[in-house]
Order: structure tokens, then C-alpha cells, then sequence
């Protein structure tokens, strides 16, 4: 029953996506060497969200660290669901789903705005 929240966490993890890959991607046109940073800051955020460990066993004095992390709320939403077989934390997906949906229009435009010096750079 609990497998019905999938397409829900699903959208929600993929409008933050998208919102990053469109500042990410229009950014990295005018900046080549931002695409070896955005490497190494996306394997130190893969050890930030408690994906292989449980944010249980993060101490108490790091956790509000972790929990900053927009990804955190995702994969402990689809734990939720997939391993405890329970309903997601809604108040922490809904402040998820509103920081995403700002990043994706902020990116949008920042897209749209960058979009018109692409074929010079390139």
C-alpha cells in the first residue's frame, strides 16, 4: 500500500534535479572548471545523505548538519516506504517539494537568461 507514495517522492526528487541540472548545466558553459568542482562536491553530498548508512546512526551534534541536505529528506522517504513500510514524513517532503520547485524556476530563468551566449562559448 505504502508503494503508492512512489510516484509522489519520485516527482519531488526529480524537480530538484532538474533544477540543479539547469544552473549546473548553463553555468558550466561559461565556467569549464566549474564541471571537475561540481564532481567532487557531488561525491562529498553522496556521503552527506545517508544513503549506505541510516540517519539514525549520525550523532545527534551532526545530524541538523545532514538534515540540510534536500536529498536526505528524499532517500529517508523512500526508506520510509520501501523498508519500514510507512507513510513518508509529509512536512519535511513538502518543505523539499517548495525549495524544489523555487530551485526549478530560478534555474529556468537562469537557464533562459545564460541560453543566448552558449554558441559563442561553445
Amino acid at each position: 500500500m505504502y508503494i503508492l507514495y512512489y510516484p509522489l517522492i519520485l516527482i519531488i526528487q526529480f524537480i530538484f534535479q532538474l533544477g540543479l541540472a539547469f544552473i549546473l548545466s548553463a553555468v558550466t558553459v561559461y565556467f569549464r572548471d566549474l564541471e571537475h568542482f561540481v564532481q567532487i562536491i557531488l561525491m562529498l553530498l553522496f556521503y552527506a545523505t545517508p544513503i549506505v548508512y541510516s540517519g539514525d546512526t549520525i550523532p545527534e551534534n551532526v545530524r541538523g548538519i545532514i538534515r540540510l541536505n534536500p536529498m536526505t529528506h528524499i532517500i529517508e522517504g523512500y526508506r520510509h516506504i520501501f523498508y519500514k513500510q510507512m507513510k513518508p514524513d509529509f512536512s519535511e517532503l513538502g518543505t523539499v517539494l517548495v525549495f524544489s520547485v523555487l530551485l526549478c524556476i530560478a534555474g529556468y530563468f537562469i537557464f533562459r537568461k545564460l541560453q543566448k551566449g552558449f554558441a559563442e562559448e561553445l
